[in-house]
């Protein structure tokens, strides 16, 4: 089984761009350009990169007290993750665990750096996009030893801010979002040698939009829009948040770079949700056989929530149809997100519990725990993140920054073991 190759998305939550997590593949990516494309790099060959040791621990990286208190994570097997920490008030202290959480390796790029939308490719290869504070000036950070040195990567400023993803270490792709008033613009650039030089991915939209740069898609950021790309396909998602109910689920899927649009309508998964607003979230793919949770939700007229269901649409095809799965998901948060491990399992929060499922969603469980996953959770219990690596390792971030707490699950969820991580030395 084989996760896409790439797998952007904008995930509307009421208005504000909201950050999905990507996963992660090792196929190559084949020349999405066309002729017309400038390659963006400098007139000669890239200047040799500067290399940025690690900062060596000291008491000045550490956090006071025995216990590392972590913002972030995110676990590649059941030993080795990355992790962010807060260090002065910025959540700036790259940390790095080779034994499940329980130690951490301070692996911070030296310098005063704010870091943003980090790619995190295997145990030993990073992404870091940073801005300079002191000078407001942008770059590119990559690391191929575990965080012990980085190589500072020539940039331009068309790659401001970019969300990465990398299949391999020298095949990736970054997005570029440009949001505000309702509106978001996405732009797609791809690299074929680690991010030393990029090239503009020339997508064309469903409706071109006179006066956009070419290779611009325009998404209503308000209405629950989304978009996923690979090298075989390009899937656009269209919510009505923002509009009224239109009763079916909506979406566009291109084979050729957007030259070509196939509109489909898929039909809600009951009629009695037939006056929900709808909000498709990006598919996740395997191969041909892919899965796209939808949300659907409804007011009353007073406010308050008559329904938010989660269902579960299926593709065996590569996308080109689409059938709702049997099983759905009732009382799930708003925009709960969905995590995918393969073409079977997936997890996803359901009221105070996290609801579960081993059969491709054809069936859901739900997973009484200890930890207490809905939205309305005191804070110092709210768990602002979980993370699995497989249906049955996943580990848990309760609490708010400076004051939070790492669990760890063996059992799917179903039970969870309080850490204490510490910094090594």
């Amino acid at each position: 089984m084989q996760k896409p190759v790439y797998f952007f998305m904008i995930c509307i939550l009421v208005g504000l761009l909201g950050a999905c997590n990507l996963p992660v593949t090792s196929a190559n990516t084949p020349d999405a350009t066309t002729n017309q494309t400038v390659v963006i790099e400098t007139a000669s060959p890239p200047p040799a990169a500067t290399l940025r040791p690690t900062m060596p621990p000291s008491t000045a990286t550490q956090l006071p007290g025995p216990t590392l208190i972590l913002d972030q994570i995110h676990m590649l097997n059941a030993n080795t993750g990355w992790g962010w920490a807060s260090r002065d008030g910025n959540m700036n202290q790259l940390l790095r665990t080779a034994d499940g959480g329980q130690t951490w390796q301070d692996v911070s790029p030296h310098g005063d750096f704010i870091y943003n939308n980090a790619f995190f490719l295997d145990a030993q290869t990073a992404w870091l996009p940073v801005n300079d504070p002191s000078s407001n000036a942008s770059s590119l950070l990559r690391t191929t030893d575990g965080g012990q040195t980085w190589v500072n990567l020539p940039t331009t400023d068309s790659l401001q801010n970019p969300r990465l993803e990398f299949s391999n270490t020298k095949d990736g792709v970054a997005e570029i979002a440009d949001v505000g008033a309702g509106n978001a613009y996405l732009n797609f650039y791809q690299t074929t040698d680690g991010g030393l030089t990029w090239k503009p991915i020339l997508l064309t939209a469903p409706t071109p939009d006179p006066g956009l740069q070419a290779g611009t898609i325009h998404l209503c950021n308000i209405c629950g829009d989304s978009l996923y790309y690979d090298p075989e396909r390009v899937i656009i998602t269209s919510g009505d948040l923002a509009s009224d109910p239109t009763g079916a689920v909506r979406l566009a899927i291109s084979t050729d770079l957007g030259k070509h649009w196939k509109n489909l309508k898929l039909a809600l998964p009951d009629p009695k949700y037939a006056a929900g607003l709808v909000s498709p979230q990006s598919p996740t793919f395997f191969g041909q056989m892919g899965l796209m949770p939808v949300n659907i939700i409804k007011y009353n007229q007073d406010g308050s929530l008559a329904f938010s269901i989660l269902a579960m649409y299926i593709t065996q095809d590569g996308g080109q149809s689409w059938q709702a799965t049997p099983a759905i998901l009732e009382n799930v948060a708003l925009f709960a997100t969905v995590q995918i491990f393969s073409a079977k399992d997936a997890v996803t929060r359901c009221g105070a519990e996290l609801c579960s499922t081993n059969y491709g969603a054809q069936t859901w469980r739900s997973l009484p725990a200890n930890l207490n996953f809905g939205p309305d959770a005191p804070v110092s219990e709210y768990v602002s993140q979980f993370n699995f690596i497989d249906p049955a390792i996943g580990w848990a971030i309760t609490g708010e920054s400076g004051s939070t707490t790492l669990w760890k699950s063996t059992d799917g969820g179903a039970t969870w073991t309080k850490l204490a991580p510490t910094l090594s030395k």
